[in-house]
């Protein structure tokens, strides 16, 4: 504060006050059973950088599509055991990041310390460094993730982040047939960029190096007949509570064979 307002700032007080402390801790797995785990659920690190948030909106905008197609049974299989691999090691990263960050902070610091923080400041200069610092703690440095693109569409110019709030996915410039996947998927025409396809959570799932076919097959799959396979109770049919709805997309024609 003083180094940017002057030495006659004071701090009167505090609106809100938290303690933490340097522990970080990560679960080995994000799934157990039907409970997913995400945001600090799954971790904790020292709050620097305010990488905890990023992270938490990032695990919720993955899981969120994913349970939902998993909920309605267009879901490709095993859609639901990628969230784990895609969101555990971004987040595997963080305890690193954070730990750099309160050593530099340190309010004590001694001569070695000092130094480090000029080399630091001198790197902070380059333009390359602060982009991959940038991406790095905000997590968009991920594998796949498009950038929030400008786009001109025949609707006038907008950006890509605001043709995600639908919470589908996003097909740009298609060259192919999007009937089956009409439902799920949105369709925009923007010269100059594209062909991409690009899941409701912002990650580049195909980019014309393929068939679109295939691609909608692996990141949208068809909707499949969703009859007593989507019980949430694993696997036992015989087991189905009396009043308990029976969730099927076509309409419900009586409880499944064996429930009471």
């Amino acid at each position: 504060m003083t180094a940017i307002y002057g030495e006659e700032t004071r701090l009167a007080g505090a609106l809100n006050r938290s303690t933490f402390s340097g522990a970080t801790r990560q679960l080995e797995a994000y799934r157990h059973g039907h409970a997913l785990f995400a945001g600090d659920a799954a971790r904790i690190h020292p709050p620097l950088g305010g990488q905890g948030l990023n992270l938490g909106v990032q695990d919720a905008t993955n899981l969120g599509w994913e349970l939902a197609a998993t909920v309605r049974g267009w879901a490709p299989d095993g859609l639901l055991d990628s969230y784990h691999d895609e969101r555990h090691p971004p987040a595997a990263r963080v305890p690193h990041h954070t730990s750099a960050q309160r050593i530099l902070f340190d309010p004590l610091p001694n001569e070695d310390l000092v130094a480090l923080r000029d080399i630091f400041a001198d790197l902070m200069r380059l333009p390359d460094t602060n982009r991959f610092l940038a991406g790095m703690m905000s997590g968009l440095d991920a594998e796949g993730r498009v950038p929030d693109l400008e786009l001109v569409t025949a609707g006038g110019p907008t950006r890509l982040a605001r043709l995600l709030r639908s919470g589908r996915g996003l097909l740009v410039n298609p060259s192919g047939r999007l009937t089956p996947w009409a439902d799920r998927v949105d369709v925009v025409h923007a010269p100059g960029a594209g062909p991409l396809l690009i899941r409701p959570d912002g990650v580049r799932c195909w980019s014309g190096e393929s068939s679109l076919e295939d691609a909608l097959h692996r990141c949208s799959a068809r909707r499949r007949r969703a009859h007593l396979v989507q019980c949430p109770y694993k696997g036992t049919r015989d087991r189905w509570p009396a009043d308990r709805p029976v969730r099927q997309d076509r309409p419900a024609r009586g409880r499944p064979p064996g429930g009471r």
